[in-house]
């Protein structure tokens, strides 16, 4: 192949196919365009995910709809009685910044921490990250832990699905060409829990290759209470470990019950392998992960008092 050849081949496939772009600025505005164009359409909040997939043509939608200048109530967080509310339109930097966020759910901060680089943060979405469902994103597997609840809003009415729900597997969730993820909700953490996330990532702020997210409160001795273990980038999807989660309740914090945990893990994953790391590599990452992770939980103060 020519050398002008390949220039012009990767000069067409860094450029998005033709689209119309549309700016609402109302809410109503916004759901009458995803009624109208429905699987023609794709959401614009951030761009941080959807940017890169058109620009290599792996997303090719006839029209884009942003967010940007719609108000309430995508542009909040806020306080309510079923935890802290976070609008579509909520930048990461912003909800690490919120102290209603810092203070009924601690861990979800030290999550975003991890994701990409500041300048991405201050720019990408938690909402337009979860409605990516990136199995080898953080928040995702998070959601999962924390019971997050997803508020989708069409014409034809709202509905609030858990997150066991929302997400139905790599990069598919269940809302609908006509909905819109308005918001997600973080239910108040207990007083007392321990949030600790591990991840191994190629360079800082890269995808991880494997990665862990641990919650649980510690009672009487050893004991464990309300043990909630997740897995991401190592599985077609973000995953709870139940069985583990079982082992340590059960069993408290011992060498025995880790290892046996460690082997739930290890039977509950299914890592695939890319140029990047083998298998063999990711399911022996996700063990160290787990234990670094509970050690880590065990011997620290909690963050919430």
């Amino acid at each position: 192949m020519a050398r002008g050849t390949v220039r012009r081949f990767w000069s067409s496939i860094m450029k998005p196919a033709p689209f119309s772009y549309h700016a609402p600025s109302t809410l109503d505005e916004c759901l009458d365009l995803l009624s109208e164009f429905g699987d023609d359409a794709a959401v614009l909040a951030g761009g941080q995910s959807l940017n890169s997939l058109m620009r290599f043509r792996l997303a090719q939608p006839a029209h884009v709809v942003s967010i940007g200048k719609i108000g309430e109530p995508l542009s909040s967080i806020r306080m309510t009685d079923e935890g802290v509310s976070i609008g579509a339109r909520m930048t990461y930097s912003a909800i690490q910044r919120s102290p209603d966020v810092k203070a009924a759910c601690p861990g979800l901060p030290v999550a975003i921490d991890l994701i990409a680089t500041p300048p991405v943060r201050t720019r990408g979405t938690a909402c337009g990250n979860l409605s990516h469902a990136d199995p080898a994103s953080e928040l995702p597997a998070v959601a999962l832990l924390l019971d997050a609840r997803f508020r989708l809003r069409s014409h034809k009415g709202e509905r609030v699905l858990p997150a066991e729900e929302f997400f139905r597997g790599p990069y598919m969730t269940a809302r609908r060409p006509d909905e819109l993820l308005v918001e997600v909700i973080f239910p108040r953490r207990p007083t007392g829990e321990t949030f600790v996330i591990k991840e191994v990532t190629r360079i800082r702020g890269g995808f991880p290759l494997a990665g862990v997210a641990i919650v649980f409160s510690k009672a009487d001795g050893t004991k464990l209470n309300a043990v909630r273990i997740g897995c991401f980038g190592v599985n077609s999807r973000q995953i709870r470990v139940k069985d583990a989660e079982a082992i340590l309740e059960a069993q408290g914090f011992s060498d025995d019950a880790l290892a046996a945990a460690c082997e739930a893990i290890d039977g509950a994953i299914e890592p695939y392998a890319d140029p990047f790391a083998s298998v063999e590599y990711r399911r022996s990452a996700t063990r160290t992960l787990f234990m670094r992770a509970m050690s880590e939980g065990w011997h620290q103060e909690s963050a919430q008092k």
